[in-house]
């Protein structure tokens, strides 16, 4: 509901919440291919045409539609400044919910896709959020910089990730899906473990289909891959890690901590683990790794299998991001099946996030545990399976090592298999000449040596607006203008309805638009029951000196000369003309001539 308040707001002394400000960027829609209907409240429809541009509103609606016969793909982009860019094919429909700025400068979009696809790609130079909504899947973009692809029909949800990571989440079920992956979202299921979708096969597939109308859909070119993750190493590695360090703990002179320490009594167990033993419980035992490097933005691996004789909690794990008594801990629980996020800082020990995988293995069984750290998000898996995600911006590099902590077990022990530290390169493609210039990821995509903005592809046209009416009004349907209302009658408000792919708008309770002023003509002026709207007259200025070649004044009885767009001769009840001390002026549609 619109509150019938809500014109005060503007008033002295009213109080406006920054975050509910309107953004201070434009939204603009450009018809690049074909044309497209943008849907206002009240159902009111413009159309768009071929290189033309409309500014889009919250609550706004926009469809793009395939012509018959049309062999080319109907091509439109959404433009968010500088923030993000959304492109729209033939048969799309989009919704644009919400638009806000928040703490910190960061903007979050929300897009409701109700058919279609979309191809959305996010500035590496700014914060931005982004969420698509369909019917029944939410996919939210979880770091800057990502480029994604969607999908809706009446069956499923698909998304398509070449860059940064995103979540999608059904039925209150989380799956994070990143770059080289994909995933589906059936109706009324839980979202699907991603595929693997390596990057140049579909960037080749999304310059196909954004030209030609018959390229295969999203959804039947994911349904032609293999129905399984991307292919890893033997060490459980992606095939284009980088290992920055790794130790399977067969040298005892590899420079881990040993002997008795605390509570706890560490040793190398011949060539084959690293042996942590509690000797009661206690404060936890940590150690790091002997290169002493400070690691970033990482992904670090451990396998281990836990051992007790008594049923005392306990937890294991790996801690990364360590300076002094500062660091980020991921552990888990062999008892109670728990696993814990922790931070630690000057003041303790807390626990950011922790749950209940009931799928962890029992006791004397090996788990492995991974994070992956990407600026201030962590995610984290246990034997590969993605478990959960948590941002928090406070460490950003630090020391990698491992955690034990015996809680009320008196006699713990962890035995650890290896620990690695690796990272995957930025997939750099090398597009062929004349592919497309995406004006937000920081790299030459089209070969002319200009980036991004700097690269005429991205640089905003001067194309010609599309006005778009306020609610109440409607357009003339051959030059695509707001038709003026008569300001003697009221306006009826419209009676069109909103398309049924676009969610309604409550129209109930919006409160009465102010019927547009008709523009001025040159007619008489009002008479004298009706104000005249128009600018204070401006002051008498001394009458500039004659010279030889000025007309002569014309006399009292002469009327002003006539121009091409002057109205007809002034009768008897027009006000007099000019006097011949006075040059005439021309008059206007709201002022009588002056004497």
């Amino acid at each position: 509901m619109e509150p019938t308040a809500a014109p005060q707001s503007t008033e002295a002394g009213s109080q406006i919440d920054p975050a509910d400000a309107e953004p201070a960027f434009e939204v603009r829609l450009t018809a690049v291919r074909s044309g497209a209907k943008v849907v206002r409240k009240g159902g009111i429809e413009i159309d768009v045409q071929e290189a033309q541009m409309a500014d889009i509103q919250v609550d706004e609606g926009i469809e793009v539609v395939k012509l018959e016969d049309q062999e080319e793909q109907s091509y439109s982009i959404l433009d968010f400044s500088d923030y993000l860019e959304v492109e729209l094919f033939s048969n799309s429909s989009v919704f644009l919910a919400d638009l806000k700025r928040e703490a910190g400068g960061s903007t979050a979009v929300t897009l409701h896709l109700n058919r279609g696809h979309i191809f959305v790609h996010l500035n590496d130079q700014t914060t931005s959020r982004v969420t698509v909504q369909t019917p029944y899947a939410t996919i939210k973009t979880l770091t800057g910089g990502t480029e994604f692809d969607v999908c809706y029909n009446e069956e499923l949800t698909c998304v398509l990730v070449k860059k940064g990571f995103v979540e999608v989440t059904a039925k209150n079920k989380k799956q994070v899906v990143k770059a080289g992956e994909a995933g589906y979202v059936l109706e009324n299921e839980l979202p699907s473990p991603p595929i693997c979708a390596p990057t140049p096969i579909f960037t080749d597939w999304e310059e196909r289909y954004r030209q030609f109308a018959d390229a295969p859909v999203l959804e039947k070119e994911l349904a032609r891959l293999p129905q399984v993750p991307c292919p890893v190493t033997a060490l459980g590695l992606p095939l284009n890690a980088r290992i920055l360090y790794q130790d399977q703990f067969r040298n005892p002179f590899s420079g881990w901590a040993r002997g008795k320490i605390d509570n706890f009594i560490v040793r190398y167990a011949g060539l084959n683990y690293y042996r942590v033993q509690a000797q009661g419980p206690g404060n936890p035992y940590l150690t790091y790794a002997p290169n002493e490097r400070e690691y970033a933005d990482v992904n670090v691996d451990i396998r281990a299998l836990a051992e007790s004789e008594s049923s005392g909690d306990f937890r294991y794990g790996l801690v990364f991001r360590r300076s002094g008594d500062q660091y980020y801990a991921f552990t888990i629980s062999p008892q109670t099946k728990k696993w814990y996020f922790l931070k630690s800082s000057s003041e303790g020990l807390e626990v950011l996030k922790e749950g209940i995988d009931e799928r962890m293995r029992d006791l004397d069984a090996r788990e492995g545990l991974s994070v992956e750290a990407i600026g201030s998000l962590f995610f984290f898996y246990i034997n590969g399976r993605f478990i959960d995600w948590i941002s928090d911006p406070d460490y950003a590099s630090g020391e990698v090592g491992l955690f034990v902590e015996s809680i009320d077990s008196p006699d713990a022990l962890v035995r650890f298999d290896s620990i690695i530290i690796w990272d995957v390169p930025p997939v750099v493609l090398i597009p062929d000449t004349g592919a497309r210039e995406y004006c937000f990821n920081a790299r030459d995509d089209d070969g002319d040596r200009l980036i991004d903005r700097a690269d005429p592809d991205c640089q905003r046209r001067e194309l010609t607006p599309t006005p778009l009416p306020l609610p109440g009004q409607t357009l003339n349907a051959s030059t695509n203008t707001p038709i003026p209302t008569n300001t003697l009658m009221p306006q009826p408000t419209s009676t069109l309805q909103p398309t049924s792919t676009l969610r309604p708008p409550n129209t109930a309770t919006s409160p009465p638009t102010s019927t547009p002023r008709p523009p001025n003509t040159a007619t008489p002026p009002p008479t004298s029951t009706m104000k005249p709207k128009h600018t204070p007259k401006p002051t008498h200025t001394p009458k500039p000196p004659s010279t030889a070649t000025d007309p002569p004044a014309p006399t009292a009885t002469d009327p002003p000369a006539p121009t091409g767009t002057d109205p007809p001769a002034p009768t008897a009840t027009d006000p007099p003309a000019p006097t011949a001390t006075d040059p005439p002026e021309e008059p206007t549609a709201t002022d009588p001539a002056t004497t």
